[in-house]
């Protein structure tokens, strides 16, 4: 009897959740219990070959500008002109992302044809302007470490990538430009297209990223092994690498032999930490082409493998070099400089205000005449 009456209930109850789910049925056109929102479809555009496409590069940042500006540290006057304070790098991301900007990744923009590349078309969203990004010199190197700049960059426990400074409280910090795009796009997601990020330029005179990797470092294979963990970090959240040349030198002093070398202890020291690249970025902006890319300097960055290079330039300037008539080119494109001198001289005025951007603990005032 007691069996009879439960199945009695259970079969009403059905009933009543069956009439229930009917009648949302017909309320919503389907079952309101698997309806799920729509994400809006994003609307496309395709970037042209001709299409100019803005881009920026600056250093590391000045982690603790209260040590870098301090009177006695005769290196900060090269961090003032060079570099930018994290307040002002969060600022000018701000801008960039109120103006309409998103990332894109540099490998998306050209291709290789042969021995030399082209720029190629892309998807992007109808609504942002491509941005490009990079980073320069990203060695923090040893002879000057505890003047103003992190040391390193590090993995955390948690998997993220942030900044670590030995004589600093606390070590481990976000004050540099990886944990500050991260941050960025985790709260803005649109302003990245395709997890891009942006291109790390590195030297290896004194290792990367921190890291003594360099072939007369004591303690090489140590160092190794730690910078691989976080180049393995980069490259999972979009980071890309590129050639910054092995020592930094003077493109216009070094002789064909010397470019050969140091395209050579590049391509054994980093190139097998962070993977084969096809960008190299001129360092101090110089470069020498010659009559149809015959100067020997340039043909050893050509036989290297690399194939898109990078000036210095306030223009978003990205074709084929050298101009006007000429039967070998290569695909050039100039970055405009973030740094304190640029601010100061409004390089970059058709982004951001450099008056809104400025830090005021620089030790240089910005000038009251600059817009």
């Amino acid at each position: 009897m007691k069996i009879r009456k439960f199945f009695s209930s259970l079969y009403k109850c059905s009933l009543k959740v069956f009439a229930l789910i009917l009648a949302l049925f017909f309320a919503f056109g389907v079952p309101a219990l698997t309806r799920t929102a729509a994400a809006p479809a994003v609307s496309m555009r395709t970037v042209k070959q001709t299409e100019p496409i803005e881009h920026l590069f600056t250093h590391c940042l000045i982690a603790h500008p209260e040590i870098a500006f301090a009177k006695n540290n005769e290196y900060g006057r090269h961090l003032d002109r060079d570099c930018l304070t994290p307040s002002e790098f969060r600022r000018i991301l701000q801008f960039l992302y109120e103006g309409g900007y998103a990332l894109a990744d540099i490998r998306d923009t050209f291709r290789e044809k042969g021995v030399y590349a082209e720029r190629i078309p892309f998807d992007f969203p109808a609504d942002k302007k491509p941005l490009l990004l990079s980073f320069d010199d990203v060695v923090y190197a040893s002879k000057n470490q505890g003047k103003g700049m992190a040391d390193k960059l590090v993995v955390t426990e948690s998997g993220k990538i942030a900044a670590y400074t030995e004589n600093h409280s606390p070590k481990v910090h976000g004050e540099e430009f990886v944990p500050i795009v991260e941050e960025f796009v985790a709260k803005h997601p649109d302003f990245s297209y395709r997890g891009a990020r942006g291109t790390i330029f590195l030297t290896g005179f004194d290792g990367i990223l921190g890291y003594r990797t360099q072939r007369d470092s004591p303690n090489r294979k140590r160092e190794t092994e730690k910078a691989k963990k976080v180049i393995a970090a980069l490259k999972k959240t979009g980071w890309n690498f590129g050639s910054h040349s092995y020592a930094h030198g003077h493109m216009k002093k070094y002789t064909a032999e010397h470019m050969i070398s140091d395209a050579e202890k590049w391509k054994k020291e980093v190139e097998p930490l962070v993977g084969k690249t096809q960008v190299y970025a001129y360092p101090y902006g110089e470069w020498i082409l010659g009559e149809n890319c015959s100067d020997p300097r340039q043909r050893a960055l050509i036989e290297a493998g690399f194939r898109l290079f990078c000036g210095v330039g306030e223009n978003p300037f990205y074709v084929k070099m050298p101009l006007g008539e000429s039967s070998t080119k290569v695909l050039f494109q100039d970055r405009c400089a973030l740094d304190g001198f640029s601010l100061r001289q409004g390089r970059c005025a058709r982004l951001f205000s450099a008056r809104e951007v400025y830090d005021a603990s620089r030790p240089v005032p910005y000038p009251s005449h600059a817009s």
